[in-house]
């Protein structure tokens, strides 16, 4: 199953900004952001661009969208319910400039997909610095065609998915600490 980024290089003041896209089943994949549109280093959820859907194709979404590239990898063991259900969850969470931007939320989505050794989101780089870090083949959105292409657009692939909150975004949670950890361990001096 593939998962992909995708970047528009000069949102975001020049920062640039991402969203995720996931293969839910052959023919169906799953795609979208939050933009936050208004500039805003807090949005509620009510007011921050969400958006997500289910597309045979997500590529025509996308250009739509203004996204200029893409970057996919194949997973092979791929969880798209837990990946979905994520995506359910950052659909109420608000926006925040730390901790809680695009770059989080591809960040959530991607890891709950499956794909392990994800570049760490971090106040230290911009979105579209993240995007290159991404391990995965690139591609320009107007040269890009998702394989398998040729389903129909589902919105109800998972009818009764339940808002899932990753383990490591709960405070509580070893893994919680653990990604806290790891993200200390950018500022601190490399010996």
């Amino acid at each position: 199953m593939r998962a992909a980024v995708f970047v528009r290089y000069h949102s975001g003041d020049g920062f640039g900004h991402v969203g995720w896209a996931f293969e839910v089943q052959p023919g169906v994949v799953a795609a979208g952001s939050v933009e936050n549109h208004s500039g805003h280093i807090f949005t509620p959820a009510s007011k921050m661009g969400f958006w997500n859907g289910c597309f045979a194709d997500p590529v025509p979404q996308l250009q739509k969208h203004g996204y200029d590239d893409i970057k996919w990898l194949d997973v092979e063991n791929a969880n798209p319910r837990l990946a979905y259900r994520t995506v359910l969850w950052i659909k109420h969470e608000a926006y925040r400039a730390l901790h809680r931007n695009c770059e989080d939320d591809v960040y959530d989505v991607l890891r709950a997909y499956g794909i392990e050794h994800l570049a760490l989101p971090s106040i230290i780089w911009f979105p579209k610095t993240w995007f290159g870090r991404f391990r995965g083949t690139i591609a320009h959105l107007s040269q890009y065609q998702w394989p398998g292409c040729g389903g129909h657009d589902d919105a109800h692939v998972f009818p009764y998915a339940k808002p899932w909150q990753p383990t490591w975004r709960r405070p509580w949670h070893p893994h919680f600490h653990a990604l806290k950890f790891k993200r200390l361990q950018l500022f601190l001096p490399h010996s």
